[in-house]
C-alpha cells in the first residue's frame, strides 16, 4: 500500500495562495484608508496653507468625491505637478568699466 501526500500539499498551497491574496487585499484597503484620511487632513487646512503646497480647495474637495477604491492622493500629485512653475532664469551679469567699455573676465559668484 502506497500513501501519497500530493493532495495534502495541493490543498495547503491553495490555502496559502488564498491567504496571500487576502493579505494583499487587506493591505490595499488599509493604504486607501490612510491616503483618504490624509486628504481629509488637507481639507482641514486653510487656503493659504494649501496654496503653499501648490493645491486649491477645489482640488482637495474634488478628490474626496472619488469612490473609495480610487486613491485620492494620486490626482492631487498630478494637479500639483501640473501647476509647478519653472525655476526663474539664471541671472547674468555684464561688467563694464566706468567709461562704459566691457570688462573681460568672469564675474565671481556671491
Amino acid at each position: 500500500m502506497t500513501i501519497s501526500f500530493a493532495p495534502l500539499f495541493g490543498v495547503l498551497s491553495l490555502a496559502l495562495g488564498a491567504g496571500r491574496k487576502a493579505a494583499q487585499i487587506v493591505a490595499r484597503i488599509v493604504t486607501l484608508w490612510i491616503h483618504r484620511r490624509a486628504a481629509y487632513r488637507l481639507a482641514e487646512l486653510d487656503d493659504r496653507a494649501l496654496k503653499d503646497i501648490g493645491l486649491t480647495r477645489n482640488d482637495v474637495m474634488g478628490v474626496l468625491d472619488l469612490p473609495f477604491a480610487q486613491d485620492p492622493t494620486v490626482p492631487l500629485v498630478h494637479r500639483r505637478r501640473a501647476r509647478r512653475q519653472p525655476p526663474p532664469p539664471a541671472v547674468t551679469v555684464r561688467l563694464a568699466a566706468r567709461d562704459g567699455r566691457a570688462v573681460e573676465g568672469r564675474a565671481r559668484e556671491a
